[in-house]
């Protein structure tokens, strides 16, 4: 998975939105609001090319999680982002 092309996170006081970003300006139409874990997510699949099991294994090494709950917690948000056509 990679993030669409053309979309930007940005940090917003403790907030982390995705905003798609033409030109110097900034859409607002469509603005994707993020907690931490999953604005780290995002920043993963900005530089990489990263399946579900890979960004699982990198979210352990992190956070004391289960590789089992980590797993099915990122491919959750891979799903919500793919629906909205976040990512590819």
């Amino acid at each position: 998975m990679r993030s669409k092309q053309g979309l930007q996170l940005r940090k917003i006081g403790k907030q982390y939105m995705i905003v798609e970003a033409c030109s110097d300006n900034v859409n607002m139409s469509n603005v994707y609001s993020l907690n931490k874990t999953a604005a780290w997510m995002w920043q993963q699949l900005e530089s990489a090319d990263l399946t579900a099991d890979e960004l699982a294994d990198r979210l352990c090494e992190i956070y004391a999680v289960d590789k089992t709950a980590a797993l099915r917690d990122v491919e959750q948000q891979l799903a919500e982002w793919q629906s909205y056509g976040l990512i590819r």
